[in-house]
């Protein structure tokens, strides 16, 4: 029997299970948004895979929690806990469940660097997603979204979880409201005139082409894509724009749209002349940090690829550039 929460159907054999779980966790308190979308991703999983059992087997829990190649230590490890407490409901509802020991905390991906795009980069991977799709569908919908992301450096759960009831217009610019994001920190980006334009146009015609979904980048059954659907995408675009990928674990990653939208800022605003630590706690609340030592952080990256601005602004306003520690 489908079980609803919201706007998500449930319909596989763990329906209740999983409804019961993400209610309990919600009556606490917890908005439980992320792990509510990631839990139906599940329900689909199960079904999309044949699993017949009525009892979430080992082999099911390692089948959906193993590490998948296009995502992060830590994303690994967040679907792993949740996923391991959804068991822990079903046992302590008198169910049964395959529960693992509690797992130690996999290694981070602090070796990681980001990458930061050129401009050339990103012009040749936008014309790649604007001609690769055959679907005009598919076609407008990653188009707008990778744009957006560039533009914005706004998370892509952020992007994904957009509803058109987020988006208003104020004095000629678009408005999206932020309401599901990290942190729990809702916030207000404002967009600039000429992209303004290109989503407004956007959002008139995927309401001709999808009709009946509230989300603004909706797939064909008119929910958002998953984070997979888009990081496919993501590694098509990047080969079609010749742009290099390290492989598994070295980038670029989707989330380095963000990094570049940060780096690139904070070199705008140095050649602007502004006093960064002063304007520091506004890019920190535009991009919803939780404190502004987070994006203190994309000062290194700005100096790595910038050092004649960084040395020009210290000259002026002392040391800005937080000493890295080796490891």
């Amino acid at each position: 029997m489908n079980e609803y929460i919201g706007k998500l159907c449930f319909e596989s054999q763990f329906a209740q299970e999983l409804t019961g779980f993400i209610r309990e966790k919600q009556g606490l308190g917890n908005k439980y948004i992320c792990e509510m979308r990631n839990l139906w991703h599940f329900d689909k999983f199960v079904k999309e895979n044949g699993f017949q059992e009525n009892t979430i087997t080992k082999e099911i829990f390692e089948a959906w929690t193993s590490k998948r190649i296009y995502e992060r230590d830590k994303t690994c490890e967040n679907r792993r806990n949740t996923f391991r407490q959804l068991c822990q409901y079903i046992v302590r509802s008198g169910g049964d469940a395959y529960v693992p020991p509690a797992m130690a905390r996999l290694r981070t991906d602090r070796a990681y660097r980001p990458h930061i795009f050129t401009n050339e980069e990103l012009q040749k991977f936008l014309d790649a997603a604007r001609e690769m799709e055959r679907s005009e569908k598919r076609r407008k919908v990653f188009y707008m979204l990778f744009s957006l992301l560039i533009c914005t450096g706004m998370r892509l759960g952020e992007a994904l979880n957009l509803e058109k009831s987020d988006i208003s217009f104020y004095n000629g610019h678009a408005v999206i409201s932020i309401r599901e994001a990290k942190f729990n920190k809702e916030r207000k980006i404002p967009l600039a005139e000429e992209m303004t334009a290109q989503f407004k146009e956007y959002l008139q015609e995927t309401a001709l082409l999808f009709p009946d979904s509230t989300a603004v980048f909706p797939a064909g059954h008119g929910q958002a894509y998953s984070e997979h659907e888009v990081y496919v995408t993501f590694r098509k675009a990047l080969w079609k724009a010749g742009i290099s990928h390290g492989g598994a674990g070295k980038g670029p990653r989707v989330h380095d749209f963000r990094h570049t939208f940060a780096v690139k800022s904070l070199r705008k605003l140095v050649l602007h002349g502004e006093n960064i630590m002063a304007v520091m706690p506004l890019l920190c609340q535009y991009l919803g940090h939780k404190n502004t030592s987070s994006t203190q952080t994309y000062l290194q990256f700005t100096a790595d690829m910038f050092p004649h601005v960084i040395t020009a602004v210290e000259s002026s306003f002392g040391e800005i550039v937080p000493r890295m520690e080796e490891e």
